[in-house]
């Protein structure tokens, strides 16, 4: 009967060493955190002090994937294709996670009913910038010039299905005259062909745009956040030059598979939150251009969706067809 009871023991003190063992092992498991886009852009770089950070604050393993491709669809599929455990992450802009499925045929899944968000890691607003092409300095001015030369009316943007593209649609609308859509395969030829003369205007992000608006290089005329930028205090934005229609924020949202165990959820928000406070973290993506929520959003649900139906009701205006 001693033996026996030793033997109990034995196994319990092995049971509970290998459940703490496991545990443990758990906490520190790697992380993968995708990106849709190429190594050194923007969206890699964020996730990368992310990563910086989250090694940082609990040892972690972090590896950051990148698969750039097919407007971010790659990244995402490769989401929703993972376990579901909460060790697999994509950092996406939320315009790109809701407008995929609605400008590639073969996107088939819905941000809102397939992700779980995390938090927001970066925020960011668009710009819409005059060139020599048309010299002006104000919207007012610009859109005198457009109405006298409605032939030469042109917007870039960093190419098709892109949020830019779609913002235009809402310009076009609200200048009373057709603007050309000239496509590029990024935002940095089409800032060349507007410095140079090709093309009048530009819709792009804001953090692009600071240094050639300090160099007199080309003309911001307004940011489409709810607040100026302050890179660039004296641009206006689109509501102050009469656009609030315009008004359009996004974020580099650090997005789970939908099904995440709740617990899982919880540590991940409770620990997004927390790193995306810290000083390092804070001074290095404001180094970026970009803004730092102060505070999470309470319902990230009601904000996909409020997202979603506003870049539809942007691609429904510019009439632009699903593509394969």
């Amino acid at each position: 009967m001693s033996i026996s009871r030793r033997r109990i023991q034995a196994w319990a003190c092995a049971l509970a060493l290998s459940t703490a063992l496991a545990q443990a092992s758990s906490a520190h498991a790697p992380v993968k955190i995708l990106v849709g886009f190429p190594a050194g852009g923007v969206v890699d770089l964020v996730a990368r002090a992310f990563a910086a950070q989250l090694k940082d604050e609990n040892g972690s393993t972090v590896i950051v994937e990148d698969r750039p491709g097919a407007s971010g669809r790659i990244a995402i599929d490769d989401l929703l294709s993972a376990s579901g455990q909460g060790d697999t992450v994509a950092l996406i802009p939320v315009s790109v996670a809701v407008l995929t499925p609605q400008v590639m045929k073969s996107a088939h899944y819905d941000a809102v009913r397939d992700f779980d968000t995390l938090g927001i890691l970066a925020e960011y607003g668009f710009a819409v910038a005059a060139g020599p092409a048309a010299n002006v300095g104000t919207w007012q001015a610009y859109k005198a010039w457009a109405q006298a030369h409605p032939q030469r009316s042109a917007y870039a943007s960093p190419g098709l299905g892109t949020p830019q593209q779609f913002l235009g649609a809402q310009l076009q609308k609200a200048l009373g005259v057709e603007l050309q859509h000239v496509p590029y395969k990024g935002g940095a030829a089409a800032i060349n062909d507007l410095l140079s003369g090709q093309v009048p205007l530009l819709i792009t992000t804001e953090q692009l745009l600071p240094a050639y608006e300090a160099q007199g290089k080309l003309k911001t005329l307004f940011v489409t956040s709810h607040e100026r930028n302050p890179d660039m205090p004296k641009v206006p934005t689109a509501a102050e030059v009469g656009l609030p229609g315009l008004e359009a924020s996004d974020w580099f949202a650090l997005f789970a598979k939908a099904g995440t165990p709740p617990a899982r959820l919880a540590e991940w928000r409770a620990l997004v939150a927390k790193l995306v406070a810290s000083p390092r973290f804070v001074a290095t993506i404001r180094g970026m251009g970009y803004g730092v929520p102060t505070a999470q959003p309470a319902d990230f649900k009601r904000l996909l969706r409020e997202q979603r139906d506003a870049w539809a009701g942007r691609v429904r205006l510019a009439g632009f067809k699903a593509t394969d």
